[in-house]
């Protein structure tokens, strides 16, 4: 009798809140029945060629928002009323929209989990390499009419952009909760932190002295994009209900 009340009262002590869907299976999957039966090859080809096709349209629009940034990278803003430390940050329209390409990764992180947003990021820089690889003189004479974007400052990028995709997935995932805006809002800040802390030194340090205050106004901008881009988000979470999860986190 003592043991089934310390049960009881054991049970309504708990707190425990299911994210995903096997959270809930009883028996664990893992016990049930000897384990987990190993996947055939056509089961794995098949959660291969599923993965691949709920990646092609994020894929893409990755590259899209990669390319327009990239492609108004020369666009500077008109910020005559900005002070002095703004004005000379060389900001441009490509800043205003790089933040979408971390909510591009986040939704796919929202809707599929951050196994699939790695993959999403992945898939979509070695697409990039690709078609840099293939087209090399395309990609120079490209280069060339746009005299802000030099070879170290390719190379920084990418080394930046992934790495801040990155950790905006992890953040975006410890931060899932009833909070809809905590988790984007904190990954895409984390994410426009941790890409001017690396693209700026390493693509301006020993050519361009005030590269701190470059990378102080790029990030001000980059966070501010984070909060206006909570709109779009929040009228993408109906269609981009989580498929793995419970209670739309």
């Amino acid at each position: 009798m003592r043991a089934y009340e310390y049960r009881s009262i054991y049970a309504e002590d708990v707190r425990y809140v299911a994210r995903y869907s096997d959270d809930p299976i009883w028996p664990p999957r893992v016990r049930a029945y000897g384990g987990p039966t190993e996947p055939t090859h056509f089961e794995t080809a098949a959660k291969f060629a599923r993965a691949a096709v709920r990646l092609m349209i994020p894929v893409s629009l990755l590259l899209v928002l990669l390319g327009s940034a990239f492609l108004h990278a020369d666009d500077f803003l008109p910020l005559q009323w900005a002070p002095g430390s703004f004005r000379s940050a060389g900001l441009a329209i490509g800043d205003l929209i790089l933040p979408g390409c971390w909510y591009c990764v986040l939704l796919t992180n929202r809707r599929y989990g951050p196994g699939y947003a790695l993959a999403h990021l992945l898939a979509a820089t070695v697409v990039a390499l690709a078609v840099i690889a293939f087209n090399p003189g395309g990609i120079d004479q490209w280069a060339m009419t746009m005299p802000a974007i030099t070879g170290r400052a390719v190379l920084s990028f990418g080394a930046a952009f992934v790495s801040a995709n990155f950790v905006g997935i992890t953040v975006f995932d410890a931060a899932r909760g009833p909070r809809w805006w905590m988790a984007p809002l904190v990954g895409s800040i984390a994410a426009s932190y941790v890409f001017s802390a690396i693209y700026f030194p390493a693509a301006f340090a020993g050519v361009y002295e005030r590269w701190p205050d470059s990378a102080t106004a790029h990030l001000v901008v980059f966070t501010g994009m984070s909060v206006v881009l909570l709109v779009p988000y929040w009228l993408l979470r109906p269609a981009m209900r989580p498929i793995d999860g419970l209670n739309g986190y």
